[in-house]
């Protein structure tokens, strides 16, 4: 269940109070999320964005990530950047299209939010900025977000689940916050919005199907276990099956590199998901 969060969370971390503490969580939170993957183009200037994320509605570039004054986030305050990841709202007041994951990244506390904003501050600055997106008409025009925010977006934290363990509600927090599994295994809408009764019922993303993360014994991974589904995500492969080319772009990127708690627990989370309808 997602709730508001208070503006000035206690112990909220600050750009301008770092720590190493500080660096290496928001460090993991952005491998976590892949976010090199979808915003460097060039591997000599990682995070400065321009990549072409395509969607059903045209083509989408990525933000420059770096801390270049003019082109990046050097001249953001915290309050600018914890604002685009909790609501979606760019620094000019516009609203981002949702190819940007701001439903997942809201699920994030302020906290985190904040310690990924520290890490992306020590990056090496890189001059680039990207070409504006492709659209079709009417969704060229930034202002149908508001409508599409307001039938699709839940904005606010994830609450823990009392009745789990910490390890599974870790695991929840990841795959369905900065992870964000859902954005490929599960179907969306006419609208490009994810179908919330169909969560994790596997999707198609870029002419291939993203399979099935529940527990459906067909596609599903009601015969895999917890130890199966935490090598593929550190490795690309088990005894079961082998990561196909976004996949593996994902254990890349992102899963290969993130702590085996985390991976036992996103796994102990999909593990436990239930069968949903075939």
């Amino acid at each position: 269940m997602a709730a508001s969060e208070s503006h000035a969370q206690p112990g909220a971390t600050s750009a301008g109070e770092t720590s190493a503490e500080d660096v290496a969580r928001g460090k993991s939170l952005t491998e976590a999320g892949g976010c090199a993957g979808c915003h460097t183009v060039d591997a000599a200037k990682p995070f400065a964005g321009g990549k072409r994320i395509d969607t059903r509605f045209g083509g989408i570039y990525s933000a420059n990530l770096t801390p270049d004054r003019d082109t990046g986030l050097g001249g953001w305050s915290d309050d600018e950047f914890y604002r685009a990841l909790r609501f979606g709202v760019a620094r000019d007041g516009s609203r981002y299209y949702p190819a940007f994951p701001y439903p997942n990244f809201t699920k994030l506390t302020r906290q985190d939010i904040l310690a990924i904003r520290v890490y992306l501050a020590t990056l090496t600055p890189v001059r680039n900025q990207p070409r504006p997106p492709e659209l079709s008409w009417p969704l060229n025009y930034r202002v149908v977000m508001r409508g599409w925010n307001w039938w699709f977006f839940k904005p606010g934290i994830l609450m823990p689940d009392q009745h789990k363990s910490a390890e599974w509600n870790r695991g929840r927090y990841l795959a369905e916050g900065v992870g964000r599994c859902g954005a490929c295994h599960t179907p969306k809408n006419m609208f490009g919005a994810e179908k919330r009764d169909q969560a994790y019922g596997g999707g198609r993303i870029a002419g291939v199907f993203a399979p099935r993360l529940d527990g459906a014994e067909n596609g599903g991974l009601k015969s895999w276990s917890v130890e199966d589904i935490a090598e593929y995500l550190q490795s690309g492969r088990n005894g079961r099956s082998h990561a196909g080319q976004l996949v593996s772009e994902v254990v890349v990127n992102s899963t290969s590199k993130m702590s085996e708690a985390d991976i036992r627990a996103i796994a102990v989370y999909l593990k436990d998901l239930p069968a949903g309808a075939p």
